[in-house]
């Protein structure tokens, strides 16, 4: 039996090694395919060097550089236009001529994390867009499930509708969560002939960046960003125009590509890091093209190292091959499907995708409104930054903002880790029969929360336990513990589990500290509060003569007060947080009364 494992193991690891080989190979031919010229080169190079180089590195690479260009002028001590210092990113404009001596002398360098042509990418090719006409009448207004936005052409949002929006708003809408919008710029602001868009006059912005006039004013000249951001955080029930995924969320404009929708390679790697450092929470990319670029999958890496999910259009081209960065490791890589469900003419699709979202199909009227089946949103007017409207486009673009939206409202409910938000993302999707067109489905927003609500589980009863373990020990080790450790610890457990999956937006709990007049709350902050007050009070009265149940029961509430505090999953008041660990301290103390030994 032993013999026969060994040759097994060998044609295993052989198989291993050949997949291995197989997919390196694979990923050189995609790299050196022809078909790729469509992303053009810039003229220049860019090094990516080790984000620990000191001066003397530099140097040293400056002297090789200096080497491969002679006989050209260049200064030892000169890397180029740096694009990102905290990166270590570097435009190198030089000769075409040296570009084989540069690479030669470059090559291998440990110091050296990536040096490749730079190329151009752009916005994925869609058709015209259609403009909302405002002087219409609409007709009546359907019923849209738990809560319907008083925006007036919410009615014509069945994007929004298709992913579940109506009930997970009812959990929460995203507040503190930073979504970063790499893109053509944001008109978010009024400043000279740039005019914000009216209906993000309620969306909170923090400072973002201009990469393209190297600013700190990233105003939109396309309209593309502004539309994008829009369907991430568009103003949501204030009586105007549409809705947004996640409103309560804050935008960081970072513009890459220019008015024509075309930006260079470094702008992007840049944009990417720059995000990740300044406190973005979750990146959309609606933007590519065919060709893979080391930098921007290094500043990719580096965003998912600080915590920060990013989400990319997979690309309009309707063939079977992944656009980058979408096609990156670490990127969410988003395909797009109309009204029916079914995939979009011009989405890409295959190995590479993860989920679809609704991208529109401007061919069609398959929900019977009058108007072509795009997403709408507000933004400006091609060629006028000063002139907005509400206008349909179609595209992967479209898509990935739903994604970026649903992954930020899954941040608000207390999931940290970007992969644990790309699970939840996948686990929940709807699926489909056919993985390589619709990956692992379209995306379900208020599954997704359910799902994340119940994740928090382990950490609620974690916090019970540990509570209950330091509080029952302390007490035995004085030999005033008049309750038993396994049930008592039992009971703690299963009600600190049993309360996370509470659905707390049901009763009011997912819309707290959000006035009635924006998400219709019905009942008062202090819910919660009596949950951490009356429940042990009343548990110790009734179960006096069963002190492991009591105390189990304090135990349970207190371990779901603090991590409900820590890491909440409902929209919360500043001042809840404190309270609720205030109230977290008397169930324990309570609990701690009950499990002492009777004098």
């Amino acid at each position: 039996m032993r013999r026969a494992l060994i040759p097994a193991l060998i044609l295993t690891l052989l198989g291993v090694a050949f997949w291995q080989s197989a997919a390196v190979r694979v990923d050189e031919a995609e790299r050196e395919s022809p078909t790729l010229a469509a992303d053009p080169p810039t003229g220049a190079l860019l090094l990516d060097l080790d984000d620990d180089v000191d001066s003397e590195d530099r140097s040293r690479i400056g002297a090789l550089l200096q080497r491969a260009i002679a006989p050209f002028d260049w200064s030892a001590s000169d890397l180029g236009e740096t694009l990102s210092e905290s990166a270590e990113l570097h435009r190198l404009t030089v000769p075409e001529s040296e570009l084989d001596d540069i690479r030669e002398l470059l090559r291998g360098d440990e110091d050296i994390e990536a040096l490749e042509v730079e190329r151009m990418w752009s916005l994925p090719e869609s058709a015209e867009a259609f403009t909302l006409d405002t002087t219409a009448d609409d007709g009546p207004e359907a019923d849209r499930g738990r809560f319907k936005p008083d925006d007036p052409y919410y009615k014509h949002q069945w994007h929004l509708d298709q992913i579940q929006m109506p009930d997970a708003w009812a959990r929460t809408r995203g507040a503190d969560v930073v979504v970063a919008v790499i893109d053509t710029g944001v008109l978010g602001t009024s400043r000279g002939r740039f005019k914000q868009a009216p209906d993000l006059a309620q969306t909170r912005f923090v400072p973002g960046y201009d990469f393209v006039d190297d600013d700190d004013q990233p105003d939109d000249e396309h309209g593309h960003g502004t539309h994008v951001a829009g369907t991430v955080a568009q103003s949501t029930n204030n009586g105007l125009g549409v809705a947004g995924v996640a409103p309560a969320a804050a935008i960081m404009p970072i513009r890459v590509l220019d008015a024509r929708g075309g930006g260079r390679w470094g702008s992007v790697a840049a944009g990417i890091r720059w995000a990740a450092d300044n406190g973005a929470d979750v990146i959309n990319l609606s933007l590519g093209g065919g060709t893979p670029s080391s930098a921007i999958r290094n500043a990719i890496a580096h965003a998912h190292s600080k915590g920060v999910v990013v989400v990319a259009a997979a690309g309009n081209t309707g063939r079977g091959r992944v656009q980058y960065p979408a096609a990156h490791r670490f990127a969410i890589a988003v395909g797009a499907v109309r009204y029916d469900e079914t995939l979009s003419f011009y989405s890409s699709y295959g190995r590479h995708l993860d989920v679809v979202a609704p991208g529109g199909d401007l061919r069609v009227d398959q929900n019977g409104d009058g108007l072509p089946d795009g997403v709408i949103q507000n933004t400006m007017v091609r060629g006028n930054p000063g002139r907005h409207d509400y206008i349909g486009y179609q595209g992967t673009s479209m898509a990935a903002p739903h994604v970026a939206g649903v992954a930020a409202l899954i941040r608000a409910a207390g999931v940290r880790d970007p992969d644990a938000v790309e699970r939840i993302l996948k686990s929940t999707a709807k699926t489909k029969s056919d993985t390589r067109r619709y990956g692992s489905g379209l995306i379900q927003a208020n599954a997704a929360l359910r799902a994340s609500q119940q994740g928090a589980a382990g950490g609620r009863t974690g916090a019970a336990l540990g509570l209950g373990l330091l509080v029952l020990f302390g007490l035995r080790r004085r030999k005033k513990l008049g309750a038993g450790i396994v049930p008592t610890l039992a009971v703690a457990g299963l009600s600190a589990g049993a309360l996370a999956l509470v659905p707390w937006h049901l009763i009011g709990l997912g819309t707290l500290a959000v006035p009635a007049s924006a998400l219709g709350a019905i009942v008062s902050p202090w819910l919660l509060v009596a949950l951490g007050a009356a429940i042990p009070l009343v548990g110790a009265g009734l179960v006096a003569r069963k002190p492991a149940l009591a105390a189990g029961l304090s135990f349970g509430i207190a371990g779901v007060l603090i991590a409900e505090a820590l890491t909440p999953t409902v929209v919360a008041a500043v001042w809840l947080g404190p309270v609720l660990v205030g109230l977290a301290a008397i169930a324990t103390l309570i609990g701690r009364q009950t499990a002492r030994k009777a004098a």
